[in-house]
């Protein structure tokens, strides 16, 4: 096995083992046994406990922003003109990202695990994490969106992003949990919460 391929036994196995036992209970012991390496690979490879958790984190961080962006190769020249075209937009991207996760079972897990711990802190405090949104493309639209019609005037734009994205990691894994399999239907319902909050649910009846 090459070096490339043990490095990335490593890591998968790390997600795994993350995912099923949490950040507080996983141990590279644990890693090691499902890799069937020994625990020194690890620190030749990664060099810190540390480092081979952030490199997880990152690699499910470049699939998804991949995801997003692959949807989003012609973003600059979209040009949106009405708040349903923007919903529209935002909403396939919403997709791309929302699937992704519901996909990919223990790096959904992961990545909810690392996004709240005090490894993910640590590492972005010391500028190993870019503080970018994976959706930042989608973002620059968004953007140039409200340059022009000032939908949200003095909020700060990011925490949009920043609300998309973890709660819908959250709506992602209960449906992990509990073995829910999603249709269009069920996107669109969870979409449309997200979107537009309780009051579209509590309207809808």
């Amino acid at each position: 096995m090459s070096d490339i391929a043990k490095k990335d036994l490593l890591l998968e196995c790390t997600m795994r083992v993350v995912a099923e036992n949490g950040l507080m209970s996983f141990s590279m012991q644990m890693i090691t046994k499902m890799a069937g390496t020994a625990e020194g690979l690890i620190y030749k490879h990664y060099g810190t406990k540390e480092n081979l958790l952030l490199q997880c984190y990152l690699k499910i961080y470049d699939e998804i922003r991949d995801c997003i962006e692959d949807e989003n190769e012609e973003s600059e020249s979209v040009k949106i003109d009405d708040r349903q075209q923007m919903f529209d937009f935002l909403r396939e991207i919403w997709i791309k990202y929302f699937t992704y996760l519901v996909n990919n079972r223990y790096k959904a897990l992961y990545f909810y695990e690392y996004r709240n711990s005090a490894y993910m802190k640590s590492a972005a405090e010391k500028g190993q994490i870019d503080p970018k949104n994976f959706f930042v493309k989608t973002a620059d639209v968004f953007y140039e969106f409200d340059r022009r019609f000032d939908i949200f005037h003095k909020i700060d734009k990011k925490y949009f992003f920043y609300y998309v994205s973890d709660i819908s990691i959250v709506f992602a894994i209960r449906m992990i949990n509990e073995g829910v399999h999603f249709d269009e239907k069920m996107l669109d319902d969870i979409w449309n919460l997200i979107w537009h909050g309780e009051f579209w649910l509590i309207n809808k009846q």
